[in-house]
């Protein structure tokens, strides 16, 4: 009878160990070529906001650009008890009707960016889309009269570049850490913030340099930013 022949025990440990060298050095490279969710998250919700903002700032039924009725002649001959408005772009908080809904004051930026997104659950401010991302504009708000104060000739130059808040972005909702970057951890952190200007104009926090970094691949976006 033919005997076969096994393994000894020292090939079986010298196979191991020869295997535990290659996971070894074979393990980070994967790891670092391997997709991270949140970086391409943070893409993908930037992009988002800045196709939803320049939707909304360049349609004249949303928001009018009343620069015309902004200039010295008028402010000169109208003072603060006027009910004329005059404002730039997402300064314009005057009530508007949009597929059906009403929006105005100042929750209406909020109300018509969440109008562009396919939500899940939420509230007005604070929602979840289908993609599982957290949406939080409770920090944004339109100003108009009531947010500047009375029109003088010498406030020409204000609302243009006023903000109308920060967009907190949780990239997968609810699950940790549930954190923006820290000086102490550059990489695990899932939020961001993105400011938006009265003019249409995106900004991601300063304090978000790797979400930047990770949006400024592109160039386009780098010159916006």
């Amino acid at each position: 009878m033919r005997r076969l022949k096994g393994f000894t025990l020292t090939e079986l440990m010298v196979a191991l160990a020869v295997i535990g060298i290659l996971v070894a050095v074979v393990t980070p490279t994967i790891m670092k070529t391997r997709p991270n969710k949140n970086k391409m998250m943070i893409k993908k919700t930037f992009y988002t906001t800045e196709q939803i903002v320049a939707t909304l700032i360049n349609d004249a039924r949303l928001y009018p650009d009343l620069r015309e009725a902004c200039d010295s002649d008028w402010l000169a001959n109208n003072t603060e008890t006027d009910d004329m408005y005059c404002a730039w772009g997402f300064d314009y908080n005057n009530a508007v009707r949009y597929e059906g809904e009403t929006y105005e004051g100042d929750t209406k930026f909020a109300g018509l960016f969440k109008s562009r997104l396919n939500v899940k659950s939420g509230d007005d401010t604070v929602f979840y889309t289908t993609d599982g991302v957290k949406w939080d504009l409770s920090g944004t708000t339109t100003g108009g009269r009531s947010g500047y104060g009375a029109w003088t000739p010498g406030m020409l130059d204000g609302p243009e570049d006023a903000g109308v808040g920060q967009i907190l972005i949780d990239v997968n909702g609810d699950d940790p850490p549930n954190a923006r970057q820290s000086a102490s951890s550059e990489d695990d952190f899932d939020q961001y913030v993105i400011e938006v200007m009265a003019s249409g104009k995106l900004k991601i926090s300063e304090s978000d340099t790797k979400a930047i970094e990770y949006v400024t691949i592109n160039t386009s976006i780098r010159d916006a930013l």
